[in-house]
């Protein structure tokens, strides 16, 4: 399929990025299948290669910028070193969700990414709902009146009750670190189901919320505050993030069933995990264990 390509303004994005991410890497690729396989893949390559190779030079610091576009992932310079990176994919073919779940983006209507870096956390709940509340303030700040940006635990964003986006973080080991990969899909304008579970709870897209959004501005704006609350998050957990995820709170209030129950959504703990109210008794829901879906009255969610 061809890609008329965007111009990603990614050495001005790096400019901007690397003094938070010291020895960050932009990369923008036409097509992939899946821009958190490719960075797990490379990390999961360097450890089956570390003891068949010498020592390696470090790059030079002007190497670090480098921008590759291709058509498929070639891992060159930054296949052997564990420095940040974000990967950017014009098209992706084969994205993930959560639980399995397919991605449908199709080229040009899509902005899909991910982030890695090293990260160490002694508590990773909540992690994701922070990320995607920095996006949505991102996308959306200081709304007049009630937010049309809201949050559905755990990953996903919508906008006017509608699906947006979702969020997916993975994590795999690299010697003593841990690398965290977050990957971030997000509707630019409309585009045809081609799966349709990723359709169930409405379509959205960011076109309706500001017409002149391009997926590579989307990036601009979204990428300091990822990076903010990434790197912040060591500091003060979900517990900084809880009453600013509760200002945009899609469940809170309303009927929801999860982990076999159905009750009303009561918020988030201090741990990001879901509060429930069944039968007048609080349940907490942990990331992982459940997919929460509102109930008959409401606008059918996955």
């Amino acid at each position: 399929m061809a890609v008329n390509h965007q111009n990603w303004g990614a050495e001005s994005l790096w400019q901007d990025l690397e003094p938070l991410l010291p020895g960050l890497s932009i990369e923008v690729l036409a097509r992939t299948d899946s821009t958190n396989s490719v960075l797990l893949e490379r990390v999961r390559s360097e450890q089956r290669s570390t003891s068949d190779r010498g020592a390696e030079r470090p790059p030079e610091r002007g190497q670090e910028r480098g921008i590759d576009r291709h058509d498929t992932p070639r891992f060159g310079r930054r296949a052997h070193d564990m420095q940040p990176c974000l990967l950017v994919a014009e098209h992706q073919t084969a994205g993930r969700g959560r639980m399995g779940r397919i991605w449908h983006a199709e080229a040009g209507a899509s902005l899909t990414f991910s982030l890695a870096l090293p990260l160490a956390l002694p508590d990773w709940s909540g992690l994701s709902l922070a990320v995607g509340c920095a996006m949505a303030e991102a996308l959306e700040p200081a709304p007049a009146a009630a937010p049309r940006l809201q949050l559905k635990w755990p990953n996903d964003l919508w906008l006017d009750g509608r699906k947006l986006g979702g969020i997916l973080i993975e994590t795999v080991s690299a010697g003593e670190q841990r690398i965290a990969v977050i990957g971030v899909g997000l509707n630019i304008r409309p585009q045809h189901p081609g799966n349709e579970s990723q359709f169930m709870s409405g379509y959205a897209s960011l076109d309706e919320l500001d017409a002149s959004l391009s997926a590579p501005e989307v990036l601009r704006r979204v990428a300091r505050p990822l990076i903010l609350a990434v790197t912040g998050f060591a500091q003060g957990g979900f517990g900084a993030w809880q009453q600013r995820y509760q200002a945009r709170d899609l469940l809170r209030g309303r009927p929801i069933s999860a982990a076999g129950a159905e009750g009303l959504g009561a918020g988030v703990s201090a741990q990001g995990e879901l509060l429930m109210d069944v039968r007048g008794q609080r349940q907490v829901v942990s990331a992982g264990e459940v997919s929460v879906r509102l109930q008959a009255s409401e606008p059918p969610a996955c």
